[in-house]
């Protein structure tokens, strides 16, 4: 992963915002494309997890375990999203389609929580907002009608709030 890889993302993201339909051609949407959109939400995770620290100290090894948990379950939201949207839609499309500039989605929202978190800033609702918005307008740009798209959007804002919530009722079950 390059500058230039993070460069082509925040381009094809403007192009899907703009509804422009050549936002593809600025992702790669083939494993390359992935891995390199999963070393994009890693570095995310490392710098959230650092200015988390910053601000509140190095958690013991337990809890610092947790946090990683907790900073991986977007991943699953977005995986779940995109798995539910191609089993009841009838979208023909590779799921790399959503995968990959979900994956550079997820980055930037970690990046944002992190300097939040940083600031003492209250934003994850609005981060959770933004980003199920912007997984409508992903869903849109791959040419899903309002009704899946809507649906997308929801349930990428639904698992992003629920997931967190759940692993810390299931720590706490113990």
């Amino acid at each position: 992963m390059t500058l230039e890889t993070l460069k082509q993302a925040g381009s094809g993201w403007s192009k899907i915002l703009g509804s422009r339909p050549d936002w593809e051609a600025h992702f790669r949407l083939d494993a390359e494309g992935m891995n390199a959109g999963f070393l994009a939400f890693g570095a995310a995770v490392l710098a959230a997890i650092v200015l988390a620290t910053l601000r509140f100290g190095f958690p013991p090894p337990l809890a610092m375990a947790l946090v990683v948990i907790q900073h991986l379950l977007p991943l699953l939201a977005l995986f779940i999203a995109t798995g539910l949207l191609t089993r009841f839609t009838a979208f023909a499309g590779s799921s790399a389609r959503f995968v990959v500039p979900g994956l550079y989605l997820l980055a930037v929202m970690k990046l944002v929580e992190g300097l939040a978190t940083l600031l003492g800033v209250p934003l994850a609702g609005a981060i959770l907002a933004v980003t199920g918005f912007l997984g409508f307008r992903l869903a849109r740009a791959n040419g899903l009608t309002l009704a899946p798209a809507v649906g997308y959007g929801l349930a990428l804002f639904v698992l992003l709030a629920v997931l967190p919530i759940a692993l810390y009722m299931l720590v706490n079950a113990f």
